[in-house]
């Protein structure tokens, strides 16, 4: 699916940041089954397009994510719980994921290109799991986030009952999952699920500021083994991620970024990767 066919994303790319805008915001960015299958092309795209360095998520018209579509909740639960799967096809899992990662939601750890959500207004139940699935979350002061499973009768979905726990701790987490109250922008950064707090109105430029800066002055190549390291090597035992470490370490001291990060370190400037980039893309 190419992104011009997107109907409830946007995407817009600039400066080796790509944008993606859940966009329903008459329905306040509810989550559908067409949105979940955007999501996973949009990130397909970042991880196999050159130009895109790092994905800011985010959402229109003020709300992050109020959820999963109520109307759609009332017609399974109608149904007794039955549901029909979104009739789209899906890109593939990126070459190497474990099948242990090889789950709809956990798609965003398997791609080389860091994740970082821009939350604003509510980010709840199935916007909360989206958001923990990013590998950064920048949110509002004044942001309302839950988790909300239990006031749905519902069980924390889609392995957030695993992911939690090593995001703030497990007594923090059984009580988010257990209460499904409301923090704010500020509580969420004490407690570590979220890492910046930002005033209202400022969420998005500093995230996409971060990015950018991330997309221009870390090597790209840097930032696809770390992710990889830190989410697919985590499936491994330590000997054979330490193993796989030296290999790609030793792979490093052949990789051109080398040379741009120590070209930097003696003219006593910014490393500028995306130049570098251009430069080897004009030569081709």
């Amino acid at each position: 699916m190419d992104i011009e066919e997107f109907t409830e994303l946007e995407v817009s790319i600039e400066a080796g940041v790509a944008v993606v805008k859940l966009n329903r915001p008459d329905r306040r960015n509810a989550w559908s089954g067409r949105m979940a299958v955007e999501y996973r092309w949009a990130l397909h795209h970042a991880h196999t397009r050159s130009d895109v360095r790092v994905v800011v998520l985010t959402g229109a018209g003020g709300d992050f994510c109020v959820g999963a579509d109520s109307r759609a909740l009332d017609a399974i639960s109608a149904d007794r719980g039955r549901y029909a799967a979104e009739p789209l096809p899906l890109p593939p899992y990126p070459e190497g994921t474990p099948d242990e990662l090889r789950h709809n939601h956990a798609y965003p750890l398997t791609i080389a290109t860091p994740v970082i959500a821009a939350l604003t207004g509510a980010c709840a139940g199935a916007g909360f799991v989206l958001a923990s699935y990013a590998d950064l979350r920048f949110a509002a002061g004044d942001c309302r986030i839950t988790t909300s499973f239990a006031k749905l009768g519902l069980p924390a979905e889609y392995g957030i009952g695993w992911l939690l726990p090593r995001m703030v701790g497990l007594p923090a987490a059984l009580e988010l999952l257990y209460t499904a109250r409301v923090l704010d922008g500020a509580e969420a950064a004490r407690l570590g699920w979220v890492q910046r707090c930002h005033e209202p109105g400022e969420v998005l430029a500093r995230a996409v500021e971060f990015a950018a800066d991330l997309a221009r002055g870390s090597s790209a190549e840097s930032l696809r083994v770390m992710k990889r390291q830190v989410f697919v090597d985590a499936t491994l035992d330590f000997g054979t991620a330490y193993a796989r470490s030296v290999a790609e370490m030793n792979a490093a001291l052949r990789h051109p970024d080398l040379r741009e990060g120590l070209a930097a370190l003696r003219e006593r400037r910014p490393t500028d990767f995306l130049a570098d980039s251009a430069a080897s893309a004009e030569k081709l």
